[in-house]
């Protein structure tokens, strides 16, 4: 697979990722967008790109923090 093949994918799982764990939190503070992207971005850096594993850590890693 190519750079130009991945890239486009690996946004889409992202953004369906932070959708999906968006729902689930219910958040509607706006400062929480940040820590949901962040967190998202960290795993897809540490090579995490399917959309479920990147929900499932996301939420995981939200809950540690409360």
């Amino acid at each position: 697979m190519s750079t130009e093949e991945v890239v486009p994918q690996l946004a889409a799982n992202m953004n369906a990722a932070f959708k999906k764990v968006w729902k689930i939190i219910g958040a509607t503070n706006p400062g929480d967008v940040d820590l949901v992207v962040t967190r998202i971005v960290e795993l897809a850096k540490a090579g995490v790109y399917d959309t479920d594993e990147l929900s499932r850590r996301t939420l995981s890693s939200l809950n540690s923090l409360e």
